[in-house]
């Protein structure tokens, strides 16, 4: 049987998708979680077949998170649930699998979830033009940085430690240190606060 993670901070929300994945889609077991570092904590120990995410979370950005789910699991599928500004886009750069946006309500949620499952992408039509158009942007930091170089990005623009990053991806200072570097000189910056505008500038926080 099937198993999901559900990471929101919003309990009706958790509730309501819990109830569509175990009602509608026969989903033997779903994990819930609030914040990003306990998704990460839960996946060290168990893998599972669909992560439903939102992108507006306390602690690691949601585009972090994000970044490390589809990198550390490839083979998990993963549709982000959120009304963040941008989020259906973020969601395709981040490589996840669907997008279904909070504010419309929940009604297509059972049908994306079910197509995601059956290995198709799912995202809003209206999307396509915007996303074209984010694709040819010259210098766009999804064509110069590596995956893990944009988490790495993500967090620090969001104020996190090297130490903390460390931590929360289970890589060594030593590491974090060598991504922070590459990102320096991919991108040419001189320090943080140009690495925070540039982040902010591209939304990636």
């Amino acid at each position: 049987m099937p198993t999901a993670l559900v990471v929101d901070d919003h309990p009706a929300i958790r509730l309501a998708v819990r109830s569509r994945l175990t009602e509608d889609l026969d989903f033997d077991t779903v994990t819930e979680v609030t914040n990003g570092a306990d998704a990460l904590r839960v996946l060290r120990d168990a893998i599972a077949d669909l992560i439903v995410v939102d992108l507006s979370l306390p602690g690691v950005p949601g585009e972090a998170l994000l970044a490390e789910l589809v990198s550390r699991h490839p083979g998990t599928r993963v549709l982000v649930l959120s009304a963040m500004t941008g989020a259906g886009e973020r969601a395709i750069h981040g490589g996840a699998h669907g997008y279904v946006d909070k504010g419309d309500g929940l009604h297509a949620l059972t049908p994306a979830l079910r197509a995601v499952m059956q290995g198709f992408a799912v995202f809003p039509t209206h999307l396509l033009p915007t996303l074209r158009r984010i694709s040819a942007v010259a210098g766009d930091p999804a064509r110069i940085l590596s995956r893990r170089e944009l988490t790495v990005l993500r967090m620090l623009a969001s104020g996190h430690t090297n130490k903390a990053i460390s931590e929360l991806l289970e890589i060594s200072n030593k590491t974090v240190s060598s991504h922070k570097a590459n990102i320096m000189s991919k991108l040419k910056f001189k320090s943080l606060i140009e690495l925070a505008e540039f982040a902010r500038r591209h939304h990636l926080l």
